[in-house]
Parts: C-alpha cells; structure tokens; sequence
C-alpha cells in the first residue's frame, strides 16, 4: 500500500482515538451536571417536607456520581496512553485499529479520585450538602 494511503489510515485511527476520548471527557460534564440536578432536587425536597434528616440523602448522590466520574477519568487517562502509543508507531507500518485497553498503562483508581477535577467538585458540594443539612436542622 502506498505511503500515502497507509498515513490517512493513521489519521483516521488517531481520530477515532480521540472520539473515544472526547466521549469519556463529556461523561464526565454530564455526571457533574446531574450530580448538581439531583442533590438540589433531594435537598429542596427535604426542605419542602421540613425533614432535615432527608435532605442528608443528598449526600448519596455526590458519592455515587463522584465514584463514577472518577472510574471514566480513569478509562480517560487510559485511552490518552493508546493514542500516545498509536502517536508514537512508525507511519510506513499499516495501523492495526486496534481500540483496546490491554495495550495502555495501568492507571489507578486512587489517582482518577484524587484528581482536581473530582475533588475541587465533588468535596465542596458534600460540604455545601452538609451545611444545608445543618442548617435544616438549626432552623428546622
């Protein structure tokens, strides 16, 4: 095959690379924006029924949506090594499309949790989740 042909099949691996990526991030803002969604709904039904213990349920949701986000940052960061080892093959070589994760580096769950982008969103809004809980509580 000519050179040519086998360098726009490499794009084209690369680019579906990148989709993938592009798709795990936007997980990522969506679980985010739900995670907000669904903690204000439960804490302002809490507050609706004035039962400040309710509104303490708020607190699942961040932990679930915050565990989550942090398992697709992680399957992120491991598709971002694939590329960078696709990046880095010959380009005379013919692309094998291969879109698997046993070729990337491992990479930690207590990595992908500790991330800025998890713990500057997810901690504050369990604080702020904790503070409306006591506040029901004070002015219950």
């Amino acid at each position: 095959m000519q050179p040519e042909k086998i360098a726009e099949l490499r794009v084209k691996h690369l680019e579906m690379l990148q989709s993938l990526i592009t798709r795990m991030a936007g997980y990522g803002a969506s679980f985010k924006s739900y995670c907000i969604t669904l903690t204000t709904a439960v804490i302002g039904f809490a507050f609706t029924l004035h039962r400040p213990g309710v509104a303490a349920l708020a607190l699942l949701p961040v932990i679930a949506f915050g565990v989550a986000d942090a398992q697709y940052l992680r399957v992120e960061r491991r598709f971002r090594a694939v590329f960078n080892l696709v990046r880095a093959e010959s380009w005379d070589a013919m692309p094998s499309f291969d879109i698997n994760l046993e070729s990337a580096p491992k990479q930690s769950f207590a990595s992908a949790i500790t991330s800025w982008s998890i713990v500057w969103f997810y901690s504050p809004l369990a604080v702020g989740v904790l503070l409306a809980v006591l506040g029901a509580w004070a002015y219950g």
